[in-house]
């Protein structure tokens, strides 16, 4: 059962807050209180559910129309077609320029890291990136914004890069710095 006291807070790391996510949204309903048959669910056609548990007490128990919940419960309405909707709002695809290297503008190049996240919005405009692929470490994702001198700056995305952990963005980040074109990093 999910509670709302703040008296017995406990500080809990974050990669042990993730294994304790929810991952069913039958489990989630069920602590908040609320009975499945009162809301349409989906099947999240193909995109995980996790919700971890501190963003899960933030919701209002027995209240199907909670605002935080609507953000990650699947609907069956998210299945439905609408004119002009495409699986690629933002244009991504059309921007790679290797698996995981996405060049938009000038002078800026996007690496899409993961397709993890923390907690799975349904509105996430990337939900249908084709994140696999790309294979063989730092070296082949480096590769073309390396051969690319007109890229200045890099931007670490996916999913949340922060996922990855200290030591492989470490990595990461010290490999970045050994191009020397490269005067601006940022992660989103």
């Amino acid at each position: 059962m999910i509670t709302r006291s703040t008296s017995s807070v406990q500080h809990v790391e974050w990669g042990q807050e993730l294994k304790l996510a929810y991952t069913d949204p039958l489990l989630l309903l069920r602590d908040l209180g609320i009975e499945a048959d009162s809301v349409a669910l989906g099947s999240g056609e193909g995109f995980a559910f996790r919700v971890p548990r501190p963003f899960v007490s933030r919701m209002h128990y027995g209240d199907a129309a909670d605002p935080l919940l609507r953000q990650v419960l699947p609907l069956a309405a998210e299945a439905g077609q609408t004119a002009g909707f495409t699986t690629d709002p933002v244009g991504d695809l059309a921007s790679r320029r290797a698996p995981k290297v996405l060049h938009k503008y000038h002078g800026r190049a996007l690496l899409m890291l993961t397709g993890a996240c923390a907690i799975n919005c349904r509105y996430c405009f990337r939900r249908h990136y084709p994140y696999a692929g790309g294979s063989g470490g730092n070296e082949a994702l480096l590769g073309p914004v390396r051969d690319d001198p007109s890229i200045s700056e890099l931007i670490l995305s996916g999913g949340d890069p922060l996922i990855l952990g200290d030591e492989a963005l470490a990595r990461l980040i010290d490999d970045i710095a050994a191009i020397g074109h490269i005067r601006r990093l940022r992660i989103h």
